[in-house]
């Protein structure tokens, strides 16, 4: 039986949460998933009842979440209708005989790149799809300084972002700087664009804010992407923070932002990796001190630390806010501003005075190879 409001529900929609297109079905068999919950809402969907489904991923919607937003959804009228362009941007070389892909080549890179764990090889390099420290498997290039994560290789070529309020779907793009649209930092790294509103956003807000049950390292328990209400995060302490990563087990939250923080860094403070750590289980008060800044610290955020050298310092102070434009990155936005193309360059020596506000270059800077200019990230 079905109440008759429901029987012209569509068959087939195109959602901005998923990037499949979902298909209405009645009595789904419960073997076919591996947990049952709604990818928006988190909440058990009923096989008894009709839902919205792929096939090809084993997520599920209930209806309701599903159709809750005009916007965030378009009906497929003709099911030949071809799909979006969600295929791998990858093409395989060569396996290995547990079947992963071993040689690819990549769509963003023009020389073959090797699967490798070798992390310890590797330590002080970045994925430059997402440009964070490299972690677990990833792919290098044999002939050039690139390294792609491996969760960053199978991204796909185009993506739907429900928190974007254009109607376009995003497409992957690099090489260019922007501003992401979610965290607002200036990057230099790979994104997703709107062919609508040219604006983009970061892989790593795109990965944080993917809808779904996904594991943490500074976390026991499966954390889901809510959107609806605000809340605090547990990482930097801020509240009304919009998009939060929560825990249905226990008091946990952690901001979209903070999801992406970095697991190791370094600074030039200290010669050992720095390792992001959840709580200060030190009760001397007088220890609560961030060594960089020397302005104290909350035991109950987090923090980096090395252990060699027992020193703590705040996140901020690790990872500037130009964190995410990697040194010797060719920059040609600004010819505007200079007729040259600019190098990311961290001046530590030196110290060169910027040819906009005249004070020394301590810090990230923007230089110009073929004469003497050069200007602070800031002073852009």
């Amino acid at each position: 039986m079905v109440h008759k409001k429901f029987t012209s529900m569509p068959r087939i929609i195109k959602s901005k949460w998923h990037d499949h297109r979902l298909f209405h079905k009645y009595f789904l068999h419960i073997e076919d998933f591996g947990v049952l919950n709604c990818i928006m809402c988190n909440d058990e969907v009923s096989t008894d009842h009709g839902s919205y489904y792929c096939s090809e991923c084993d997520v599920i919607f209930h209806v309701k979440c599903a159709m809750k937003k005009k916007d965030s959804y378009e009906i497929v009228e003709n099911e030949n209708e071809e799909s979006p362009d969600v295929s791998s941007i990858t093409k395989v070389l060569e396996w290995n005989d547990a079947g992963e892909a071993t040689v690819i080549e990549h769509i963003m890179h023009i020389h073959r790149l090797t699967l490798s764990d070798r992390v310890g090889e590797y330590d002080n390099k970045c994925c430059d799809g997402c440009l964070l420290p490299i972690s677990d498997s990833f792919y290098y290039c044999t002939q050039c300084d690139f390294f792609l994560h491996k969760v960053c290789v199978e991204l796909p070529k185009v993506k739907q972002a429900w928190h974007h309020p254009c109607q376009s779907s995003l497409v992957l793009t690099s090489n260019e700087v922007f501003r992401c649209v979610v965290c607002h930092y200036l990057s230099k790294a790979f994104a997703y664009k709107c062919e609508e509103c040219k604006k983009s956003a970061c892989l790593r807000c795109i990965i944080a804010l993917t809808p779904g049950a996904r594991t943490y390292l500074g976390h026991k328990h499966p954390v889901f992407l809510y959107t609806e209400n605000r809340g605090g995060c547990v990482a930097c302490g801020r509240n009304g923070i919009k998009w939060l990563l929560r825990c249905k087990d226990c008091d946990f939250s952690v901001g979209n932002v903070c999801y992406s923080l970095p697991i190791t860094s370094q600074h030039k403070s200290d010669e050992h990796l720095l390792l992001l750590t959840y709580h200060d289980d030190n009760s001397y008060s007088e220890n609560h001190f961030c060594d960089i800044c020397e302005e104290r610290r909350d035991p109950n955020l987090w923090f980096y630390h090395c252990a060699t050298c027992d020193t703590s310092t705040h996140v901020n102070c690790v990872l500037s806010k130009y964190r995410f434009l990697k040194l010797g990155s060719i920059i040609e936005e600004y010819k505007d501003i200079h007729e040259h193309p600019l190098t990311v360059v961290k001046k530590i020596y030196y110290y060169p005075n910027c040819s906009f506000c005249s004070e020394p270059c301590l810090d990230l800077a923007l230089e110009c190879t073929g004469c003497n200019f050069i200007v602070h990230a800031k002073c852009l």
